[in-house]
Order: C-alpha cells, then sequence, then structure tokens
C-alpha cells in the first residue's frame, strides 16, 4: 500500500494549466516564465550584434524585418561588389541601430504592462 506522501502527482500537478501570456496558475500566484515574457536570453542578443557585422541582411531577417532585410540584400550585394566593401559598414551601423531600437521597444513593452 501506497503512503498519501508517496502518491504519484496528478496530470494538474506535474504540468499545471496556464493562462495567457506564459502565466502558470498556482495556488501561491501566478508564476511568469522568463523566457516568454522577457524575449531571448541575454547571450542571444549579443550575437546578433555579431552577426550583423558579417551578414547584416541575415541580421536584420532574424528581427522580424522581412521586406527591409529583402530590400537591404538587394543593395548590399551590389554596393559589396562596387565599392570593394566601402560601403559595409554603412550596413552594418543600419543593422546594430535595428537591433538596439528593437530591444528598446520590447523592453518598453515590458516595462509599461
Amino acid at each position: 500500500m501506497l503512503l498519501p506522501s508517496a502518491m504519484p502527482k496528478t496530470a494538474g500537478e506535474i504540468n499545471p494549466p496556464r493562462g495567457a501570456g506564459g502565466i502558470f496558475a498556482s495556488p501561491e500566484g501566478p508564476i511568469y516564465l522568463l523566457s516568454s515574457n522577457f524575449g531571448p536570453a541575454p547571450y542571444l542578443r549579443g550575437m546578433n550584434y555579431v552577426l550583423a557585422l558579417f551578414l547584416p541582411p541575415l541580421s536584420i531577417l532574424l528581427l522580424g524585418r522581412v521586406f527591409l532585410s529583402i530590400v537591404v540584400f538587394l543593395i548590399w550585394v551590389p554596393a559589396i561588389l562596387f565599392t570593394g566593401g566601402l560601403t559595409h559598414p554603412m550596413f552594418v551601423l543600419l543593422a546594430w541601430i535595428l537591433i538596439y531600437q528593437t530591444h528598446e521597444d520590447r523592453r518598453y513593452k515590458r516595462d509599461a504592462r
């Protein structure tokens, strides 16, 4: 016979019901998930800046700006070929500004809650 403390957990105790916005319902109150509320982990945010050094259009695409990344790619490739890479810092700077702006927008939305 199993003792009450040795009883297996129910499905609700193992996987608590999930509410909207990454909130788990629990008897103690809501438990917020850091990954869903605060974006990617900090070490992944910095990697996008490094990627922007080598492939600015791909970095912009990973931010979710598809149309802008296509336009930048169509301008970036001929600019690299015709100028020999002299225009590359301009695209890197554009990507870094967009990355910073995206992180500031996420921070503002998080603090507004």
